[in-house]
This record gives C-alpha cells, structure tokens and sequence, in this order.
C-alpha cells in the first residue's frame, strides 16, 4: 500500500474533473491510499474557508507524507507545476498521467523531463492509465 499525492488543476480548467475522481476511485481500489482526496471535490479549499497559506503548509506536509505523486496534467496548472518539482526534487516517484488528445499541449519541459523517478503516461480512459502505471509497477 503506497501513500499517494494526487494532484490536478484547482483553480484553472477543470475538464479532466471527471477523470481524476475515476482515477481517484481505481488507485484507491487497488488499496492505496490517496491523501489529497479534495482535488476532486467541487468547492475549493479559500471557498471552505482555509488561507491560501494554510492550504500550501497542508499541501508541502502531505507531500513529504506521501510515498509518490501522480498528477494529472491535461490541463496547464502552475500549482501542479510546483507540486511535481518538488516532488521530483525531494525523489519520489512522480508520475504525469495526460490524456492522447492533449498530449500535443502539454509543456515541453513536463515532457522532456528525463529523470529516473518520472513517468509520462498518456491515456484514453482512467482504466487504461491505471493498467498502465500496474505494468510499470508505480501501483
């Protein structure tokens, strides 16, 4: 059982909204944990009435907690940005979960990172990133 740090756009554009609740749904189904949960709910955290400064220590502690991040990253989002460098900074693995018919929009310094711990994985469905990621061995 793997600790995971799900990240997806907050505040930005939230097409893969529907996505990442499946993809959610079937990590945890194969018994991980995923401790970022809220990513997928409707109402942002500032909206519930946490500070911006409250949700970074939240969200820097749960990074720390977690065992690997995977995001989702269809969409442009600065905040997954920094979710992944520091991430990828601090050694975990870190995946980048982007659907096929996006992947020509998405930033080329997501894809042309090389490291060792990240893992660029395209997808139709949340069913075929997740088969993905168990052949890889990620989850």
């Amino acid at each position: 059982m793997a600790k995971i740090y799900f990240a997806a756009p907050m505040r930005g554009v939230r097409e893969a909204l529907k996505e990442v609740r499946e993809l959610i749904r079937l990590v945890e189904s194969r018994g991980h944990v995923v401790l970022t949960k809220h990513v997928a709910e409707e109402t942002l955290d500032t909206d519930r009435g946490l500070s911006h400064r409250e949700v970074f220590e939240r969200d820097v502690r749960l990074l720390e907690e977690a065992d690997m991040l995977i995001a989702e990253v269809s969409y442009p989002s600065l905040g997954v940005g920094f979710e992944i460098a520091y991430a990828l900074l601090r050694g975990k693995k870190t995946v980048a979960l982007v659907k096929h018919e996006r992947m020509d929009s998405l930033s080329s310094l997501i894809r042309g990172i090389t490291w060792e711990n990240f893992y660029l994985v395209d997808y139709g469905e949340p069913s075929e990133a997740v088969e993905k990621l168990a052949a890889k061995g990620l989850i």
